[in-house]
């Protein structure tokens, strides 16, 4: 038994879309008895539902905008397979897929998963406008097997489509796969299905009547078997992915999101099932998010609880610098009397800035701050002040052990925006000719503002938080306004204990900037591959599948599947691995040729396998971990074109559940909020090559493991 190394999803058909558009804009219901959750099995982990959404759908059909949400279903796919995409919309259902969106799902359409980790066996149920009859007219169908009231048929591309009544069901026709399990459910009585589900039902009680959309998961249920009884247990339990996040998700076992449209403001009330439960009064991060600079990025406030932090920083490796500097700094007490002086009330905000000392025309750069509340303002800032010194004389202690030490500046004493500040001048120690870069220059700057400590990576970002604090510039709008429906519940959250703030349509203009200057500076970096060899886990992953080579038929067959791995809801055992990269194995060491085959995939982020299941061939996906900035950009830009901006509030804890309130502003075709351009202006064309690593000149793929 061998174990495959790198790894998800299935090849995408038309349902990807579909699937990952319904996860971004998620989904609804009008009225219980017309849901589609009354065709939804009682167990699903993911139910969306959305009604009358044709214009939310429309905009996610852009390329980009198609490629991230296919992203977000872990369906990942590439530029050049959008126009397969198109072609197999048309040739599976006869329309292009703007006109599939407007006709399908013109009233109503869900999506249906087992959780969110295994998306790739999934069902999309929808109620078209008309009746199904002349639509399936259209299509070329051929009748399966049906004992039931649903008629079932397969379309091109092995495409099942079951109708029943009004609905219309699409999904992959494979035995015990949720299509399967969809068209049961239609044959059976309506309250077996989800919508007679009493933790669905509980919290569908709490969010405000008659939405426009339904958003539905369970986030922590004991995974399926992936393993035969007899062989050996190597999965482990599927962690929850949202068990550290604030609340609502956090502590959660079931969350769901419901959907109020308010032209082109869509206001979102969150519910968990977590208790809330405070020993501690609650944070109130408002005060300290409100107050930021207009031009703020991304904000977040919320509680921190320190010992919790000291905690996890205790359990780092004994090398871990941060681990070190924590022990040198408990020993005087410093550290102590530094988070006795903070309250637990913090937040975080992400701007920018246009260094001024930069020769080389570039965008502006990202910079970041921290805002501790203090409740001895003081001594937070001597102990600040103490921590800090002593942990640069330590720094500066360690350099001495170089050749040629770099000169670390000295502290000034500067005052931004009326309030004495502190600044170190970090920009040498980046580069020898800090104004020939990008980056220009690094700060670390810090300033007591009245009952605020506020550190910032820049001198100029920390003067825009002061003078935004000050009232001698714009602050960030938190309220996006609020639909009538969510009134009663608003008036419920005078003081949220955290909230999130995302400017998605200034993000996407600084990202579509700085693409268009990397395009002409750094051209290298847009190709993915010259990431392969930077990524922070390495070149190799696991897969997560463990197999047996069957030499005589040139095969690999899984006998276990790991849970959290990439394979996880792709493969399945007893699968027949026959290829990858679209080649089936040619030879009796078919492991050997799989591991060639995925060092020299064609795309980084997935390997496509050649999977024979109950006698069907088929290419599943198997995503894989990697990060490229480069996509990432091009990511953030494609939702930036969608959405311009995002507000998340949560409410005090409540013995009945969790609650939260998210507003998401759609940009449509509004101009930018702020501009952003490249400082200062360009005479010709620059060239940053020897300011880039350049890629190692060896590809070849890690050595395989021993079998």
């Amino acid at each position: 038994m061998h174990s495959l190394t790198s790894g998800g999803a299935a090849f995408l058909a038309p349902r990807a879309l579909v699937v990952a558009a319904l996860l971004l804009t998620a989904g609804g219901a009008s009225r219980a008895d017309d849901s589609l959750a009354t065709a939804a099995p009682a167990d699903v982990g993911l139910f969306v539902e959305l009604r009358d959404a044709s214009d939310l759908l429309l905009p996610l059909l852009e390329p980009q905008a198609w490629l991230t949400v296919a992203q977000f279903a872990g369906q990942p796919a590439a530029l050049t397979e959008t126009e397969q995409w198109r072609q197999r919309v048309e040739q599976t259902v006869n329309m292009s897929p703007a006109d599939a969106i407007r006709t399908l799902f013109a009233e109503r359409v869900a999506f249906v998963a087992d959780d969110l980790r295994r998306m790739q066996d999934a069902a999309i149920l929808c109620r078209p406008a008309g009746a199904p009859q002349p639509l399936i007219a259209r299509w070329q169908t051929r009748p399966l097997p049906s004992s039931g009231r649903t008629s079932v048929y397969r379309l091109p591309h092995e495409i099942g489509l079951a109708v029943h009544r009004d609905v219309l069901v699409f999904g992959e026709p494979a035995p015990h796969g949720m299509f399967d399990r969809v068209v049961q459910q239609l044959d059976a009585q309506p309250q077996a299905a989800l919508a007679g589900d009493p933790v669905y039902q509980h919290l569908l009680a709490r969010v405000p009547p008659n939405p426009d959309g339904i958003f539905f998961a369970r986030l922590r249920r004991k995974s399926p078997a992936t393993a035969p009884a007899s062989a050996p247990s190597t999965s482990r339990p599927a962690r929850n992915p949202f068990s550290d996040w604030p609340l609502p998700l956090g502590g959660s076992s079931n969350v769901l999101l419901a959907l109020h449209r308010q032209d082109a403001v869509l206001h979102f009330s969150v519910v968990g099932d977590a208790a809330g439960h405070s020993a501690t009064p609650p944070a109130s991060p408002q005060e300290l998010v409100a107050t930021l600079p207009e031009r703020t990025l991304l904000a977040w406030g919320g509680s921190v609880d320190y010992a919790a932090l000291q905690q996890a920083v205790a359990a780092l490796p004994d090398q871990n610098l941060l681990r070190l500097l924590t022990r040198v700094h408990q020993r005087p007490g410093t550290l102590q009397r530094l988070v006795a002086a903070l309250e637990p009330t913090v937040a975080v905000a992400i701007g920018t800035v246009t260094p001024e000392s930069r020769e080389l025309a570039a965008p502006p750069i990202p910079s970041a701050a921290l805002l501790l509340k203090a409740r001895d303002p003081l001594a937070a800032a001597e102990q600040w002040a103490n921590l800090f010194h002593s942990s640069l004389a330590l720094y500066k202690l360690l350099l001495l052990k170089l050749a040629a030490p770099p000169l670390v500046p000295p502290v000034e004493e500067v005052t931004l925006a009326g309030v004495p500040a502190e600044l170190l001048d970090l920009s040498e120690l980046v580069s020898d000719e800090p104004e020939q870069t990008p980056l220009g220059e690094l700060h670390l700057a810090w300033a007591l503002d009245h009952d605020v400590l506020i550190i910032a990576s820049h001198a100029d970002w920390l003067q825009q938080i002061l003078a935004a604090r000050h009232g001698q510039a714009a602050r960030l709008a938190l309220d996006l306004g609020r639909p009538a429906a969510n009134q009663a519940a608003a008036a419920a959250v005078p003081r949220p204990t955290s909230l999130f703030v995302a400017q998605a349509g200034p993000l996407a203009d600084l990202g579509r900037v700085w693409l268009q200057y990397l395009e002409q500076a750094v051209p290298a970096v847009l190709n993915e591959r010259w990431w392969r060899h930077y990524q922070p886990g390495g070149e190799n992953v696991q897969i997560g599948a463990r197999v047996l080579i069957d030499r005589e038929r040139q095969r690999l067959v899984v006998q276990t599947v790991t849970a959290g791995l990439p394979a996880e809801g792709v493969l399945k055992p007893s699968d027949e691995i026959l290829g990858c990269n679209q080649r089936r194995f040619t030879t009796t060491e078919p492991l050997e040729e799989l591991l060639r085959g995925l060092a020299d995939r064609p795309n980084a982020r997935w390997l496509d396998m050649l999977v024979e299941r109950d006698r069907v061939v088929r290419v599943k996906r198997v995503a894989l971990p990697f990060v490229d900035p480069v996509e990432v950009l091009r990511r953030v830009i494609a939702i930036g074109q969608v959405v311009q901006r995002v507000v998340y509030a949560e409410d005090v804890p409540d013995p009945a559940g969790t609650r939260g309130f998210l507003t998401v502003e759609l940009r449509g075709g509004r101009p930018p909020l702020f501009p952003f351009a490249i400082t200062p202006p360009a005479t010709a064309p620059v060239s940053l090559s020897a300011t880039v690593p350049a890629a190692p000149a060896s590809m070849s793929a890690a050595t395989p493991p021993e079998k």
